[in-house]
């Protein structure tokens, strides 16, 4: 494979065919069957088969459903200027809506049940018994039908498209590439930019984020105003309708986490981030010879990045590392670009960042990244190869069970990146390990101090939303935020102030950032077990990622051997960190 891939829908859905139109028709008509069960439920209670028959119906529904919208969302990503491809997505927004309005009435129904039948039916099908403890713990927070269908029309039409006016501006931008050395001076994509971002030139990585913020601060004011809707309407739906206590709990309960472990997650890795990172940042200003480090600085490599990897060679690597650790882990890695199910072009349109979305239980992934060549690419490509082993080896799990909740879904992913470090450490000079020491030190901050301070900053941002804070003085917020997070260990730049307008989970997933602290963090923590029992821990790993979603996150990192999930253990994570520190 000697150039970047281009993953092939196709395989989901041939371009201009029946297919998808038949797919739609069949899902209209398995939707109008189960509504016809309807009747079933309010003229009794079923039996037991009668029941199971009809969760049954409903994950085949759904799966059915996620493939169709999967494929939309897929091809809004391979070009967000596709004017087909946007019209698809309306469209399939507009079916699951539909469809989760019709079968509505099942989930009400088992929520209203007596406390002892529902649990006689919960336990008549094991398979499904987490999925149905989930929808018996919404019941407080669940509205009656006429409203829960109002709702999931509005979100389909107002909130997501929002979300996606908000994608579709932010994708077509472009940057003046005059300052980059060689540059032919032609506009270039964000993630082109961003490569100047770790630039060894200090000139040139200041040049990178002043453009960067240049354009997202000249539509600040717009994309602001996004960002408040969307905050408003979250409050007004979870908040006020649904009453949650607050906004980020909604979040913490989707999550099936204690408010209490999330704080103390965020509690630490703020406070120990903050002392930790901070005397990294002073020694990494004294390895690059200044007085002190800018935000320009955070990402500046220790030396070059000389290597220029082939997109095979990256592949390979990470297989490698992978299949040291364990070999099913390495085909399940291989899988996805062996099926054309991996997407890693440069090109116009293109949606920005990573990611691998999972369609369904038993269905390959298909992975989106932009490769350019470098090192840190490879880290990536480990990452979404990551996340896309974990959801192979859940195949066996349900729909509605399949997909392990935001905080251990970073699980796999970051211990790819981990072992990726692990295999180029035990490959580099002197000179090499230093660099890479650096490098993670970088990733442990981006994913751990950085994201804690996100979240951080959103609780505060959807309270200021709340009283009437203009995009100013929420930008404003973000600044003491950045100055809380860095204090005198880091030369602030007035630009950054923006920074926020171009994080795009804060609009597509409120408070989804805290996971990958959780995730980073926990990670630390199984490596350290890793460390002591050597392969031995390998199948503990693997029997953790083939649960999926299957239960409650505490109970699954308790049968991997860890917890309670206090604040010693989040301190305890911090351990590797502190390792990687007494390295440089």
């Amino acid at each position: 494979m000697s150039q970047e891939p281009k993953w092939d829908l196709g395989l989901l859905f041939k371009p201009d065919s029946d297919e998808l139109i038949e797919s739609l028709n069949k899902i209209r008509a398995l939707r109008a069957n189960f509504v016809a069960k309807r009747e079933l439920l309010e003229n009794g209670l079923p039996t037991l088969a009668e029941f199971a028959a009809l969760v049954r119906d409903l994950e085949a529904l759904e799966t059915l459903d996620s493939k169709v919208s999967g494929f939309a969302a897929l091809s809004f990503s391979e070009n967000t200027t596709d004017q087909k491809a946007l019209a698809l997505l309306g469209l399939t927004r507009q079916e699951s809506a539909d469809l989760a309005n019709d079968v509505l009435f099942f989930e009400l129904w088992f929520q209203k049940l007596d406390p002892q039948k529902a649990q006689e039916y919960r336990d008549s099908l094991p398979e499904f018994d987490y999925f149905l403890d989930r929808v018996r713990a919404l019941t407080e927070h669940t509205l009656p039908e006429g409203e829960e269908r109002i709702l999931n029309i509005k979100n389909a039409h107002g909130r997501q498209s929002l979300v996606t006016l908000y994608d579709a501006l932010t994708n077509r931008y472009v940057f003046d590439s005059s300052f980059i050395p060689g540059s032919d001076g032609q506009p270039i994509g964000r993630e082109e930019l961003m490569v100047q971002a770790r630039s060894p030139q200090g000139e040139i990585r200041a040049k990178a984020y002043q453009e960067l913020y240049r354009v997202f601060g000249s539509d600040g004011a717009i994309l602001g105003q996004i960002y408040q809707a969307l905050a408003r309407d979250w409050r007004q739906e979870n908040v006020r309708l649904r009453h949650f206590p607050t906004p980020a709990s909604v979040r913490h309960v989707d999550n099936d986490l204690p408010q209490e472990t999330v704080d103390s997650l965020l509690r630490v890795a703020a406070t120990k981030g903050r002392e930790t990172f901070g005397r990294y940042f002073q020694k990494k200003a004294e390895s690059l010879g200044l007085a002190k480090l800018r935000r320009y600085d955070l990402y500046a490599p220790k030396s070059p990045d000389t290597r220029k990897w082939s997109f095979a060679e990256a592949l390979e690597m990470v297989a490698q590392c992978f299949g040291d650790f364990d070999p099913q882990l390495a085909q399940l890695a291989k899988n996805v670009a062996q099926k054309n199910h991996l997407d890693a072009q440069i090109r116009p349109g293109k949606s920005s960042g990573a990611f691998c979305a999972s369609l369904a239980p038993g269905q390959t992934p298909w992975v989106l990244l932009t490769f350019k060549g470098q090192t840190q690419d490879v880290f990536t490509l480990a990452h979404e190869l990551g996340h896309a082993a974990h959801s192979q080896l859940a195949k066996d799990q349900n729909l509605f069970q399949f997909h392990a909740c935001l905080p251990l879904a970073e699980t796999a992913s970051t211990f790819g990146e981990l072992l990726l470090a692990q295999k180029l450490l035990s490959q580099a000079s002197p000179k090499e390990r230093e660099a890479l020491t650096f490098h993670l030190l970088d990733d442990a901050y981006a994913t751990v101090g950085r994201q804690a301070y996100f979240a951080l900053f959103e609780i505060k941002a959807h309270e200021m939303v709340e009283s009437g804070a203009t995009v100013d003085e929420i930008a404003e917020a973000y600044w003491a935020n950045l100055n809380d997070q860095f204090g005198d260990n880091l030369e602030l730049h007035e630009e950054f102030r923006w920074e926020w307008v171009s994080i795009p989970h804060f609009f597509h997933t409120p408070f989804y950032v805290y996971a990958y602290s959780f995730g980073q963090l926990l990670v630390y923590s199984l490596w350290r077990v890793f460390e002591k029992e050597g392969s031995a821990f390998a199948p503990r790993l693997l029997s953790l990622l083939a649960q999926g979603g299957s239960a409650a996150p505490l109970s699954l990192i308790k049968a991997a051997g860890l917890g309670p999930l206090d604040d010693d253990f989040w301190i305890g994570g911090f351990e590797v960190i502190d390792g990687f520190l007494a390295g440089i």
